[in-house]
């Protein structure tokens, strides 16, 4: 009967100990704080719970949220609570606006915006105006070999290659007649390049950026067959972002 008394306290003295430990390990106040602060930055550029969003068409207007601000632009191209739009290339229509026998994700042009608060450096005062080929030069210092190529007046691509002659994994193409919306540089994107045959893989794809406002910065993803129309590419990105508006 004794031994059975132990047993008993003992367990109930584990019990007791796990339940402290457990409360040991809860989060203290610097966790919390971080926490908090994480939670704060994230929405910043997302609808959270006890937002008050503001009155719009909600037949028409997708509403996205950005550091801190409501923004509305054409349901068309934007969906509400994704800072993102999107568009079929060549048509320039809305991937809803296509018919599904002619859909083709692969031709989908999606451009993503991020607000200030998730960048990398949220405190950096002018971004935009990093050396806009200061990667190139960074490719040269690691011993690859530069070759440019004027595809047409407004448009160039640049290719590297290693002392093998094999190229790099990613090739450039820059409008060189447009200017991004901050800075002076002129819009580029990075491709995969086709393989030896010339051949452009199904899956091979280019992405870029720039920063569109103080705050905002624009990234894009688009398949590697439309990399020799980027300057058009270019300008309807910039089309489509301008029917973003704040309220």
């Amino acid at each position: 009967m004794k031994k059975r008394h132990s047993s008993y306290s003992m367990g109930l003295m584990l019990i007791v100990f796990a339940s402290l430990g457990l409360g040991a390990c809860g989060p203290n106040e610097q966790q919390k704080a971080e926490r908090a602060e994480r939670k704060r930055v994230e929405c910043l550029d997302k609808i959270c719970q006890g937002d008050v969003e503001p009155p719009r068409d909600y037949t028409k207007d997708a509403l996205l949220k950005l550091n801190g601000h409501w923004f509305v632009g054409p349901m068309y191209y934007y969906s509400s609570g994704i800072n993102a739009a999107s568009f079929s290339w060549p048509s320039k229509k809305s991937r809803e606006d296509v018919p599904q026998e002619e859909r083709d994700g692969s031709s989908d042009v999606v451009i993503f915006l991020t607000g200030r608060g998730r960048w990398s450096d949220p405190k950096a005062p002018t971004p935009w105006l990093s050396k806009g080929e200061g990667r190139f030069e960074e490719l040269q210092k690691e011993g690859f070999r530069m070759e440019r190529q004027q595809l047409r007046p407004d448009l160039e691509r640049v290719r590297f290659f290693d002392a093998q002659g094999k190229s790099y994994r990613r090739e450039f193409f820059i409008a060189t007649n447009e200017k991004k919306p901050l800075g002076a540089q002129a819009p580029s994107i990075n491709c995969d390049p086709p393989d030896v045959k010339g051949t452009i893989h199904a899956m091979a794809g280019c992405s870029g950026g720039f920063f569109w406002q103080p705050d905002i910065y624009v990234d894009f993803r688009l398949h590697a067959k439309h990399s020799s129309d980027w300057p058009e590419i270019y300008k309807e990105i910039i089309r489509i972002l301008a029917l973003l508006k704040k309220v």
